[in-house]
C-alpha cells in the first residue's frame, strides 16, 4: 500500500502559482510563462501554498516598486518555512533592474528572470538547488529572437492565466525602447527595441482566435516603430506603409476577430498613414491611446520626449480628420522636475483643447537609473498632490460631458465579462472604448450587440440590449 501511494505522489503533477504586477505585457509574460511551465507538467493553481513554484512577475514602473516586491517576499518565506521543496522566483523589471541587490536583501529568491529571458525559466527550474540561486538577466538581441511557428498552434499558448478562454486577449509585439525619455525606466529593463516577426505575431493571434478570443490588442513599449528593427536588418521588406500598418491589416483580416487594438503609441513616431488607417479599417474602433505626458514645450524637451505641443494636436487632428467621433486618452506626469505652475497650466490648455475621452495622470515618480533623478530641481510632493487633484478635477468634468453625450445613441458593444458580485450584470465596452453596463438573463460573453445607452457617470455607461 505504501509503494502505491508513493508512486501516486510522484506521479501527481507539480503547480505553479503566478502572481502578475504591471501593465498588460506583464499579463502577456506572464501567459508565456504558463505555457513554458505547462511542458514541464506544471499545473495552475490559484493558491501560493498550494504551489510547487512561486512565480511573481514584476513591475518597476512606480516609486517603491521593489519594497512592494519585498513585501511579498516576506509573506513568502513563511511559506517557504512550512515547504522547503518550494521555489520562489522573482521575475520582470523589477528582477532586472534590482538584479543580486535583490539577492542580498531577500534570500528567499531561488530564480531570478529578467523579462528579455523568460524562455530560460524552465532550465533554470530544472537546475534549481538549495541555497544556489540560478540568475538570468540581461536583454536577448535580435538575431536570437527566433520562434517556433508551429507550437503557437497549440491550445497550451491560447491558456490565460485564470485557465478560461478569454474574449480579449494580449499580444506582445515588440520588446524594449530605443527613446530614452529622462523620466523613464523602460529602457533600462527591457532593453532597446526588438520586434517579432510579422508571420509570428499572425500565427499567435490566429491561435488565439480560434480559441475563442473576440479581441486582441497588440503591445509594445512603442508600437508605432514596430518592424522598424526588420527593416533596418534586412528581416523584412520595406513598405510605403510601414511595418506597423502592414501588420494591422493583416491581422485584422483573421475571420471571427471583432476588434483589433494597440497600445502604446509615442506620438512623435505616429504617421498619418496610421492615423488614417481609423477610417478605413473598422475592426479599429474608435479610440487612440496617444501618451503626451506634457502640455509644455520646454518639459516636453527636458523629458526628451521629440514631439511639442503643437505636433500632437497636429497628430490628433489627423486622427479626427480619419474619424469624427474619434476618443483618445493620454498619459500626463504632474510635477516633473522644474515644472513651474507655467508649465502646468500649459498642460490644462491642452486637456481643453483635446477634451480627452480619459486621462491617466500620475505624480512624477523618481527612477533610479534614469537621467531625471539627477535633475536638481524637484518638485515638492505637496505641489504635485495638488497639481494632480486639479488635473483631474478638470478632466473628470470633461470624461463626464463626454459619457452623458452617449445618453440616448445606439452602440455596439463586446462583451468582455460577467460581474461577480451582481446577478446577470454584464459589462463590455464600445468601440470607442467606454466600459458599458447591460442587464441580460442570457450569457453575453463575447457577443457583439447594440445596445441603447440609458444612463452615464464618469465610470460607464449603463445600457439596455436593442
Amino acid at each position: 500500500m505504501d509503494q502505491v501511494v508513493e508512486s501516486l505522489v510522484k506521479k501527481s503533477p507539480k503547480k505553479v502559482h503566478i502572481e502578475t504586477w504591471g501593465c498588460q505585457m506583464n499579463v502577456a509574460d506572464s501567459e508565456k510563462i504558463l505555457s513554458l511551465m505547462k511542458k514541464e507538467q506544471f499545473e495552475m493553481t490559484q493558491q501560493a501554498d498550494d504551489a510547487d513554484l512561486i512565480v511573481l512577475n514584476t513591475c518597476h514602473i512606480r516609486e517603491k516598486a521593489k519594497h512592494k516586491v519585498l513585501s511579498r517576499l516576506g509573506v513568502l518565506r513563511e511559506l517557504k518555512e512550512r515547504n522547503q521543496d518550494l521555489k520562489i522566483a522573482v521575475a520582470g523589471c523589477v528582477a532586472q533592474a534590482e538584479g543580486k541587490k535583490l539577492l542580498q536583501q531577500a534570500p528567499v529568491i531561488d530564480i531570478l528572470i529578467g523579462p528579455g529571458k523568460i524562455d530560460d525559466l524552465p532550465e533554470l527550474v530544472r537546475n534549481s538547488k538549495k541555497g544556489s540561486p540560478e540568475i538570468s538577466v540581461g536583454f536577448s538581441k535580435a538575431k536570437e529572437k527566433v520562434t517556433d511557428i508551429s507550437c503557437l498552434q497549440a491550445a497550451d499558448v491560447t491558456e490565460s492565466l485564470n485557465g478560461k478562454n478569454e474574449v480579449t486577449r494580449f499580444v506582445n509585439i515588440q520588446q524594449g525602447c530605443n527613446n530614452f525619455c529622462t523620466f523613464c525606466v523602460v529602457p533600462f529593463t527591457r532593453g532597446r527595441e526588438i520586434s517579432e516577426r510579422p508571420e509570428v505575431i499572425y500565427a499567435k493571434s490566429k491561435a488565439l482566435v480560434l480559441h475563442g478570443a473576440r479581441e486582441l490588442t497588440l503591445l509594445g513599449q512603442n508600437v508605432n516603430s514596430y518592424g522598424l528593427d526588420l527593416v533596418k536588418n534586412g528581416r523584412l521588406e520595406p513598405s510605403s506603409d510601414g511595418p506597423f500598418v502592414d501588420l494591422l491589416n493583416k491581422i485584422a483580416k483573421i475571420p471571427g476577430l471583432a476588434r483589433l487594438r494597440f497600445t502604446t503609441s509615442n506620438p512623435h513616431d505616429l504617421t498619418f498613414e496610421l492615423a488614417n488607417l481609423f477610417g478605413t479599417e473598422p475592426k479599429l474602433g474608435k479610440y487612440f491611446h496617444l501618451p503626451v505626458q506634457s502640455g509644455s514645450d520646454r518639459i516636453l524637451k527636458v523629458m526628451k520626449r521629440k514631439v511639442t505641443a503643437q505636433e500632437y494636436l497636429l497628430k490628433v487632428a489627423w486622427l479626427k480628420n480619419a474619424v469624427k467621433d474619434i476618443a483618445i486618452s493620454t498619459d500626463l506626469i504632474v510635477g516633473f522636475p522644474d515644472e513651474t505652475d507655467d508649465d502646468f497650466q500649459q498642460t490644462l490648455e491642452l486637456i481643453n483643447k483635446v477634451r480627452f475621452s480619459f486621462v491617466y495622470a500620475f505624480k512624477y515618480s523618481p527612477r533610479k537609473g534614469t537621467a531625471a533623478i539627477r535633475f536638481k530641481s524637484q518638485v515638492a510632493e505637496e505641489v504635485k498632490t495638488k497639481r494632480l487633484a486639479e488635473l483631474n478635477r478638470i478632466q473628470d468634468k470633461i470624461t463626464i460631458e463626454h459619457n452623458l453625450a452617449e445618453i440616448a445613441q445606439e452602440r455596439e458593444v463586446l462583451f468582455l465579462y460577467k460581474s461577480q458580485k451582481e446577478s446577470h450584470i454584464y459589462y463590455g465596452r464600445t468601440s470607442q472604448f467606454k466600459l458599458v453596463k447591460v442587464r441580460s438573463q442570457r450569457n453575453l460573453i463575447g457577443e457583439l450587440a447594440m445596445v441603447m445607452i440609458k444612463d452615464a457617470n464618469k465610470t460607464a455607461l449603463v445600457g439596455e440590449l436593442i
